[in-house]
């Protein structure tokens, strides 16, 4: 059960973006098992990169304002241009943010257990056979799984397409967050 609710998140971002690449779905796998931790190791330097990055967008509403990157909803991507559309508070992001991360999250072996449902997703006859090389997934999973499953950013191709702005947080943070400023808490 647990296999199949993996297999159908990384499906669904599959379907949704694509220029998803296999260090994308590497980063949804890894978030959704370590949630934002590794993000916030200096809250000053989290507060200006959320404003430095936050000066550059565009507010834009036709964008979801969560998104889950978990097999059961319980972390979320909170999107920035929704967020700034509705008028969100930085400093009340910041501070969910900064709590969402502190909290302990996920272990090697869970990541290790969902590349592996990837992986599976990429052999000949599954549904992501044609989209993804089974042989470079497998060597990503070795040498990531060697460096012990360490964080890393969104690749260029996704980067260039999708231009991700958004922070990660646990779903009950990211609800108390949007519901506190009455903002829609739906989650895709």
């Amino acid at each position: 059960m647990a296999d199949e609710a993996v297999a159908a998140l990384i499906l669904k971002h599959a379907q949704r973006y694509i220029a998803l690449d296999i260090l994308d779905v590497y980063k949804l796998l890894h978030q959704g098992v370590f949630g934002a931790g590794h993000a916030v190791s200096n809250q000053r330097a989290a507060r200006e990169w959320l404003e430095k990055e936050c000066e550059k967008l565009t507010p834009n509403a036709a964008e979801p304002l969560l998104e889950s990157v978990h097999p059961y909803d319980e972390i979320v991507r909170l999107n920035l241009r929704p967020y700034l559309a509705q008028d969100g508070n930085l400093k009340k992001l910041l501070d969910a943010f900064i709590r969402s991360a502190a909290q302990p999250r996920g272990d090697l072996e869970t990541m290790a257990r969902w590349w592996g449902i990837f992986h599976r997703l990429t052999l000949a006859g599954n549904p992501l056979a044609n989209r993804f090389s089974e042989r470079t997934v497998a060597l990503i999973g070795r040498t990531r799984a060697a460096e012990q499953w360490s964080a890393t950013q969104h690749s260029p191709p996704y980067d260039q397409t999708h231009k991700p702005a958004y922070r990660v947080l646990d779903l009950q943070t990211a609800l108390e967050l949007v519901k506190a400023q009455n903002m829609d808490a739906k989650i895709v």
